[in-house]
């Protein structure tokens, strides 16, 4: 909609300014992942004590580096156009007020960020996640009609901020609500626990470094290089991978609080099997998207975006490089709740640095264009999400390699020829009309997935959930039908 309604150019501009506020977040210092953690140990202790040592000290460093995020907002606000005017041209002024808006959303989800570590810690998953739901559902109904009404980026950036508040607000209520005993005050900040905190955030900060070099980072030198536009073309299919990113990375951070009660009962095999279990679920929801991405990644982009952003090829190149690394992401949360993520995310660090690296020569010595762009960005992950992380949790947990990429990947791909084979044949019969083929495609392929999936993927007490809940609907219906014959 803001392609459609504000132009490319406009759309560019509001994913350059998502890219510099991103970087932001660096502030808080990965202290809030520990809130995760350490509120699920201390909990299953019994230890109430150590649960408001942790929060209200994750509370007094988070509030101070919220403070800190809203200073570097303000002075990057100020100063964008002296930084990015000759690139920004006659829309510096809307990026001036966007970058102010967003960051201060940022800072409040800084500032507040300890809560959510309460209820996640709490096991609380399905609280948390409908409370994210619920606002961001009303925050897009909101950026939505004020495009329909002729707002700008500067409204949809406000609304985003009420939003933010808004939804925070209601994970601190509801973080007291579901933690008994919980108290967050000043006298209970403890020196040790900061300094804990920190050491164990520092392992966390590091990923999430790694993160913004590979998507703020090649977004700011794609924007400085080539311009907004040529952004707005590479963000929307990176958005599409990094959606289903998201999808998979949100099912596995449930695995940091069970992973570090498994750790302080010394159940090592229990580890290894629900690493196991959790990967090989994460191909399961991975592959078809990929598979949807690559073949059909084209028509898909015109028919949401327009033919400005038909090149097949980005998100093919895009959903096949990304594929490794959606499928190891319970990797991380796992070793976060081991405590063991510093290495790792060291050498996710490197591979994403040789990612930028590539990029900065690619486009300021070979002149690249989007493609190479998205190969750079790919390969290095790749090669350390395959190679590197399984040989680090053999060291670790004493993980048995070839078992472990036999486990978890020769049922999921057996499994998809089926639906690649549909997909593939629609794409050629309907390769005029390439929305027909991928509804045809996708909707018989959906029917040979299920088959599998049903018998081999889903747990058994879905499966009875499931039944359960079709015999009611049939008895429903057939007493209503059975009552319509008697009348």
């Amino acid at each position: 909609m803001i392609d459609r309604r504000l132009g490319q150019d406009l759309l560019g501009v509001w994913d350059f300014a998502w890219s510099l506020v991103t970087y932001f977040g660096l502030v808080a210092a990965g202290v809030a992942s520990s809130v995760n953690r350490y509120v699920a140990r201390y909990r299953m202790a019994g230890d109430i004590s150590g649960v408001n040592a942790v929060v209200s000290s994750a509370c007094c460093i988070m509030a101070i580096s919220g403070l800190l995020a809203m200073g570097l907002t303000i002075t990057l606000s100020v100063l964008m156009p002296h930084l990015f005017g000759a690139r920004v041209g006659e829309n510096v002024r809307e990026a001036q007020w966007v970058v102010f808006l967003l960051g201060a959303s940022m800072a409040v989800e800084i500032a507040f960020q300890a809560y959510n570590g309460v209820l996640t810690g709490c096991h609380r998953w399905g609280l948390r996640n409908l409370i994210d739901s619920g606002w961001h559902a009303v925050t897009i109904a909101g950026m939505i009609v004020a495009l329909v009404r002729g707002g700008g980026l500067r409204t949809l950036s406000l609304i985003y901020l009420i939003g933010i508040v808004l939804a925070y607000a209601t994970r601190m209520v509801f973080a007291y609500r579901v933690c008994d005993g919980l108290k967050v005050r000043l006298s209970l900040v403890r020196w040790a626990t900061i300094k804990e905190q920190f050491v164990f955030g520092g392992k966390t900060l590091i990923p999430n470094v790694s993160q913004l070099l590979l998507n703020q980072t090649v977004s700011v030198l794609i924007a400085a290089t080539l311009g907004p536009a040529a952004l707005a073309l590479y963000a929307r299919p990176r958005s599409l991978v990094l959606h289903a990113n998201t999808l998979v990375k949100k099912m596995a951070l449930v695995l940091i609080p069970t992973i570090s009660s498994l750790q302080s009962r010394g159940d090592l095999e229990g580890v290894r099997e629900l690493l196991t279990s959790a990967v090989r679920y994460s191909c399961y929801l991975a592959l078809p998207i990929t598979l949807v991405l690559v073949i059909f990644g084209g028509p898909i982009m015109v028919f949401w975006m327009g033919p400005r952003y038909g090149d097949g090829w980005l998100p093919a190149i895009l959903a096949t490089g990304f594929l490794v690394t959606m499928v190891q992401t319970p990797v991380w949360p796992i070793l976060v709740g081991l405590n063991a993520h510093g290495r790792a995310g060291i050498a996710e660090l490197l591979a994403s640095l040789c990612s930028a690296l590539l990029i900065v020569l690619g486009l300021g010595v070979f002149n690249w264009g989007l493609l190479a762009v998205a190969l750079g960005v790919c390969v290095p992950l790749t090669i350390m999400n395959a190679v590197y992380l399984p040989i680090f949790m053999r060291r670790r947990i004493g993980l048995n390699i070839g078992r472990y990429f036999r486990s978890i990947a020769v049922a999921p791909v057996v499994h998809v020829l089926p639906f690649v084979a549909c997909l593939v044949v629609s794409r050629l019969v309907w390769s005029a009309r390439p929305l027909i083929g991928m509804a045809v495609g996708g909707a018989a392929g959906a029917v040979v997935l299920a088959v599998p999936y049903w018998r081999y993927v889903l747990p058994d007490r879905i499966k009875d959930w499931v039944l359960h809940h079709l015999r009611r609907v049939l008895r429903l219906i057939g007493s209503a039908v059975g009552t319509d014959t008697a009348l």
